[in-house]
């Protein structure tokens, strides 16, 4: 079963169920997402579902376990979807990978899409336990992000790939959050993907110990160097700039 677009084809390998929460980590600041995904499908040992694929995607196929597989994939467990990408997005697929992707979900009858992120902070490195604010796209998204005790977003900015799946849920009016963590820029940061997943744990209702991801913290860091290095163009040209700035009717 697949679904085309003008860019992206999404492939289900193995059938989605309905009714369930899809999670998105893609590569981002800090990777704060795509570690957060990944640790998610290991942790919680999830099979994998379906992918995306291009042919604007950069010209590359991973290996696990000897195993050829597509560098976009969707993985399932307990009806938990989440997405995840082991390459940068370029920037001017977003649109279309936001539209592909919320589309999808809205068929298949997921719920609630859930966007994990990182948001960059000068003083990240003061920081022992990075802080996670929630973004609510609808009034119900809000409601359950303040039942949780999850601080929401009252002004600002969302830039980059996860504002383009919020405005896309905005525009169909599906249910969305964005789990934003403080984090490096520059750097890979599993403390923050961390606080990200402590937090994804109250929404889905799933426990999710992630000490084993802070004892290899150093480790994952160095790991994912490469990725982060390739990332960071895309960031910068997805006017992550913004997220620092006050909106004009509240300045």
């Amino acid at each position: 079963m697949g679904e085309v677009s003008d860019a992206f084809s999404i492939v289900e390998v193995k059938e989605v169920s309905s009714g369930g929460t899809l999670v998105a980590g893609l590569p981002d600041v800090g990777l704060v997402g795509a570690i957060s995904a990944s640790y998610l499908v290991k942790r919680l040992e999830m099979q994998e579902v379906g992918y995306i694929d291009s042919d604007k995607l950069p010209p590359v196929l991973v290996f696990h376990d000897e195993r050829p597989t597509m560098p976009i994939r969707m993985y399932e467990r307990d009806g938990v979807v989440v997405l995840i990408s082991e390459v940068p997005i370029p920037a001017a697929l977003m649109p279309e990978l936001a539209k592909t992707v919320v589309g999808w979900a809205e068929r298949r009858g997921l719920g609630r899409l859930v966007v994990l992120g990182g948001i960059p902070v000068p003083n990240r490195i003061d920081i022992e336990k990075p802080g996670v604010i929630g973004v609510g796209v609808l009034d119900s998204d809000r409601e359950l992000l303040k039942k949780l005790g999850i601080e929401v977003l009252k002004e600002g900015f969302l830039a980059g790939s996860y504002a383009l799946i919020a405005k896309e849920c905005l525009r169909r009016g599906v249910p969305c959050v964005a789990l934003l963590a403080q984090s490096y820029l520059q750097y890979p940061d599993p403390g923050a993907a961390a606080a990200v997943l402590e937090t994804l744990s109250k929404i889905i209702d799933i426990e999710i110990d992630v000490k084993p991801l802070l004892d290899q913290e150093e480790e994952v860091r160095v790991k994912l160097r490469e990725l982060m290095r390739r990332t960071l163009p895309v960031v910068r040209q997805a006017q992550k700039g913004y997220e620092y700035t006050t909106p004009l009717m509240y300045a």
